[in-house]
């Protein structure tokens, strides 16, 4: 359960109750909240507010026991304090602060935890986590080797990160250039429903749903992009399919999310799913003669010249939400058949590559943070 499996012979371990004293936090949000002072006090989403005591005189490590964040580590300063969904891990005479943190970064808690609905974990269960009882000039050093190894680490991971950021960004960047262009090129000015008309699902209600037969997609298995989840869906009895045949999903179909968090997020059909129908808060566009395909519309939706558009004419009553009507009747510019063709090529090529780099990039992000464990793991087992 430690951060390594092997153990170095001619090391000693002892139990991690051994090297740290625990400490318990009696303090909420709820009761400080009119307390004004000079010394800080921690949250699990970090610096709350200063207060006017404190628990801890030395420095210290928390760690959240209780909810979403378990087993998360934080190094705090003297004279501060953390509220009761932490706990303070007090280094014993003998033993780093760093070593400790280090060691504790690579332990799994979620073997640890207990509880469903809010998980906790309990020092007197992973206080048997085995931890070297190195001298401590050993412990700096392999402390001091692991912050510049973690350093270059973190370097590597923040251009990765914003290189991946840059290649999310590209086809957005492209689609809005290319559509702002447009307007000075001179492409014609058109109403939605002079070349496109949008249909609305079925508006299901539970007694409609069985245990199993025909997927119903709603809004949330219209992942935006080209694909359809179908892993949580509710389902129609198998017998109704000819009555919602008008409300089919295909291959090729471009769908868009009319209601909700995702309102105007659009999935391009790309694989064909077999008999799925579509509820009513998803809108399918069907096109005539004068759009080349559905991939120019799909890429006219995403351009911020549609979603400023369309978000102008939102009903926000309840939830955000737009219909049918106030779609079809937003004006929009169109290049010719030709050119959007072209458009059509140059996207698709983009958002290929865009996509393999994205892959490439995101492979790299996971192998850096994959070695910060293999560094600890090495550091813990005299390998480093």
């Amino acid at each position: 359960m430690s951060s390594s499996n092997t153990k170095n012979n001619k090391w000693e371990y002892v139990t991690l109750d051994k090297v740290v004293d625990k400490g318990s936090s009696n303090l909420s949000l709820n009761k400080i909240k009119d307390d004004e002072g000079d010394y800080p006090i921690f949250s699990a989403k970090g610096f709350y507010k200063n207060i006017s005591f404190y628990h801890q005189e030395k420095e210290y490590i928390a760690i959240i026991k209780d909810g979403a964040g378990i087993g998360r580590l934080s190094v705090h300063p003297p004279k501060s304090s953390v509220v009761g969904t932490m706990q303070y891990l007090i280094p014993k005479e003998g033993f780093d602060l760093m070593f400790i943190k280090y060691f504790l970064t690579g332990v799994n808690f979620v073997a640890y935890k207990q509880g469903a609905t809010i998980p906790h974990i309990y020092f007197k269960d992973y206080k048997v986590e085995l931890v070297p009882k190195l001298p401590l000039e050993e412990q700096k050093r392999l402390v001091a080797k692991i912050d510049i190894l973690f350093a270059k680490i973190d370097k590597a991971i923040s251009l990765t990160e914003e290189s991946l950021k840059q290649a999310k960004n590209l086809l957005p960047s492209s689609v809005k250039k290319l559509f702002e262009d447009g307007e000075t090129k001179g492409w014609k000015k058109l109403k939605f429903k002079d070349f496109a008309s949008l249909r609305h699902g079925h508006q299901f209600r539970k007694y409609d749903y069985v245990e199993n037969g025909i997927p119903v997609v709603k809004i949330g298995q219209c992942i935006p992009g080209d694909r359809l989840d179908l892993t949580k869906c509710n389902f129609i009895d198998k017998s109704r399919e000819t009555e919602f045949s008008n409300d089919l999903i295909c291959k090729g179909d471009l769908l868009m999310a009319l209601t909700g968090g995702t309102l105007g997020k659009v999935t391009w059909v790309k694989d064909d799913y077999g008999v799925v129908v579509q509820n009513y808060r998803v809108g399918n566009f069907f096109t005539d003669e004068k759009l080349s395909s559905k991939r120019f519309l799909m890429y006219a939706l995403l351009s911020p010249i549609f979603q400023t558009l369309m978000y102008s004419k939102i009903n926000v009553a309840a939830q955000p939400n737009i219909g049918k009507d106030e779609i079809e009747n937003l004006e929009f510019i169109l290049p010719s058949l030709e050119e959007q063709s072209k458009v059509v090529d140059r996207l698709d090529d983009l958002t290929s590559k865009a996509k393999q780099t994205q892959s490439k990039l995101e492979e790299q992000l996971a192998y850096l943070k994959q070695l910060k464990s293999s560094i600890l793991s090495k550091a813990f087992s005299g390998n480093l």
